[in-house]
């Protein structure tokens, strides 16, 4: 209860020191609330983003280490076969001419020969839309109509803008018809035309501040069909290795390594083809959520480092010059140890208040510092992809998907993060005064009472 009297009568004598370290002890808490707040809204944001991808693999043609062009839909069942496997989505590359249809128009074009091209756009085929990983990274939301189902013929989904600039809607039909150079083609089979029904307009889902790319790339101008229309366009079957793509989906309660290594002991040719897990598909998703944990783990760990240093600093002076009163409490028989907590109780007191008015700052700061760090490391994240990995990366939907990445953070402060706060500041409050007191600890007392004179 002494030191308490002590403490509290230290603080309310000395205004002037008391309302300097007001603010130290206010500028600290700040600093970390902050990082705190945003370390936790990065884990939800990641949490979010990456809801639903990793429940799946990705099987692709192993590109560089194969001549194949593709794998069979008998390849496909083959893996179907995995009792733990409950969900596929598989993908055909189409293409074709449509008469009249405008293409919309890249606000940032990149060079590329027309010639021949210039009513041609590509087509991508599903047997269900909806388990498009384009679609369920959220890259790509349907806002009107249905989905591309398992078993439907001849049905199309197209973007927002190619439908606003064409003036469709949900039900028109567009005719499709073979192009004149079609390396999708088998010679001799298929029809050179088909009629594709609207089923659905489809929109992006993150908002892109330019389109980037050819009028062929831009996702805008991609249409989306069923994988039966595209088989009965160019004559495949079963046996044919035309699939570029295939996602295949676990139960929830599976471990996905599990369910890979039963796919790897199936009997196929595994030199062609690549297994790839969400880490890897959607590689900056990933990596910019690691990067920003290290951005902030680095600040969080720099605020109390240099708190705390300029904390102890500010602490030595202080104590030192608060000798004479240290001895007149050792010669009346006060320990040192009742000393110590004495600045401690000190500081602590002078923390409810600053450590109180750190939720306020703490909330103005913390969501604009998040997004401006949440920015540096998506941007920070492409990059590296882009240019360290090596990677040629195009501006078309499947590049786009291994660079997208998500920018939004939603920072809140919760009485969590301010006990973290407490407990944060009162452990840099009671290593900065043990510190600083160690010139004081280290002395005797007849030392101390000498120092007075």
């Amino acid at each position: 209860m002494d030191v308490l009297k002590r403490a509290w009568a230290y603080v309310t004598r000395k205004k002037k020191k008391s309302i300097i370290m007001l603010f130290i002890l206010f500028a600290i808490a700040t600093a970390v609330l902050s990082c705190i707040s945003i370390k936790k809204a990065t884990q939800l944001s990641k949490e979010n983003a990456t809801l639903g991808l990793a429940d799946f693999f990705n099987l692709k043609m192993n590109i560089g280490y194969t001549q194949k062009i593709g794998f069979s839909r008998k390849d496909i069942k083959e893996i179907l076969k995995v009792e733990d496997i409950k969900n596929y989505n598989a993908s055909l590359s189409s293409g074709g001419d449509i008469e009249g249809l405008k293409k919309v128009k890249p606000t940032k074009e990149t060079p590329y020969n027309y010639e021949g091209l210039e009513n041609s756009f590509y087509v991508e085929g599903n047997e269900d839309t909806e388990s498009d990983l384009k679609f369920v990274n959220n890259m790509l939301k349907l806002v009107e109509g249905r989905h591309i189902k398992r078993g439907d013929k001849n049905k199309v989904l197209v973007h927002k803008s190619l439908a606003e600039l064409n003036n469709l809607k949900v039900g028109d039909k567009l005719d499709l018809n073979k192009m004149k150079v079609d390396y999708n083609s088998i010679p001799g089979r298929g029809k050179d035309k088909m009629t594709l029904e609207i089923v659905g307009i489809f929109d992006n889902g993150i908002k892109q501040l330019e389109r980037e790319g050819s009028y062929l790339e831009i996702i805008e101008n991609n249409l989306f069909c069923d994988n039966s229309a595209i088989e009965e366009f160019y004559g495949y079957t079963d046996n044919d290795d035309v699939f570029k793509s295939a996602t295949f989906y676990d139960d929830k309660n599976t471990n996905i390594d599990s369910v890979i290594s039963k796919v790897k002991q199936l009997p196929l040719s595994w030199d062609d083809l690549r297994i790839s897990k969400s880490d890897d598909i959607f590689l900056a998703l990933s990596k910019s959520f690691e990067t920003m944990d290290k951005i902030v783990n680095a600040m969080l760990i720099g605020s109390i480092v240099i708190g705390g240093a300029i904390l102890s600093l500010i602490l030595t002076f202080w104590i030192q010059g608060r000798i004479h009163e240290t001895g007149i409490l050792l010669s009346i028989g006060v320990s040192k140890f009742k000393i110590i907590t004495q600045y401690i109780v000190e500081l602590l007191i002078i923390s409810v208040l600053a450590f109180g008015l750190s939720y306020f700052s703490g909330q103005l700061i913390a969501q604009n510092v998040g997004e401006a760090l949440m920015e540096k490391a998506t941007n920070e994240t492409v990059q590296n992809i882009k240019y360290e990995s090596g990677m040629m990366l195009g501006n078309d939907a499947d590049s786009k998907m291994l660079t997208h990445t998500s920018k939004d953070i939603n920072v809140k402060i919760t009485s969590q993060e301010m006990m973290y706060v407490w407990a944060v500041g009162s452990g840099i409050i009671i290593a900065s005064v043990a510190i600083s007191s160690a010139s004081i600890i280290r002395l005797k007392p007849k030392e101390i009472l000498s120092k007075m004179s």
